[in-house]
């Protein structure tokens, strides 16, 4: 008999090798991605994730940091896993600072909500425009960072930063 835990980690395998494909970037061959303004981070720390942050309402961070840990105690008691290391969690004010990041080299168009990088693991997101739907993609992408570190791709801890953007 097929357990749940058996059918989860099909799940998990499947979306793995479903977000593994490379994506065609031929279209934006020799384009820059415009970078607008300069992010002066800070890091507040939580009991597993360094949240990157700028000159934003220290609240709405806190916010987003109490959502994240909530998820991450959720996943981890559904997966039976804790995460490898320290996780970040990249924030960002709006939809446009998020799309000038130098964290995920790719041009993100407008719709994208969020995003979680393969190797180091990192997640970064801008707030959404209420606090469930900015609770709603942090779910989403420790989704991901469960994914790879269960199966054994990126590691928080090969990432060192040095004060600057995290990238």
């Amino acid at each position: 008999m097929v357990s749940k835990r058996n059918i989860l980690i099909l799940i998990i395998i499947v979306l793995f090798v479903i977000t593994s494909i490379p994506v065609a970037q031929a279209q934006y061959f020799g384009r820059n991605k415009v970078q607008y303004q300069k992010f002066n981070f800070k890091i507040m720390k939580t009991k597993h994730f360094d949240v990157y942050f700028y000159e934003q309402d220290i609240e709405v961070v806190r916010q987003a940091a109490m959502m994240a840990e909530r998820w991450y105690a959720r996943y981890s008691r559904i997966f039976n896993h804790e995460l490898k290391g320290r996780q970040p969690l990249i924030l960002y004010g709006s939809s446009p600072e998020f799309q000038q990041t130098t964290v995920i080299p790719e041009v993100m168009g407008e719709g994208t909500g969020g995003v979680t990088e393969t190797f180091k693991r990192r997640i970064v997101l801008p707030y959404g425009v209420s606090l469930a739907e900015t609770n709603h993609v942090i779910g989403h992408e420790l989704v991901h960072a469960f994914q790879y570190d269960i199966a054994g791709q990126g590691h928080s801890d090969e990432a060192r930063y040095t004060g600057a953007e995290p990238g």
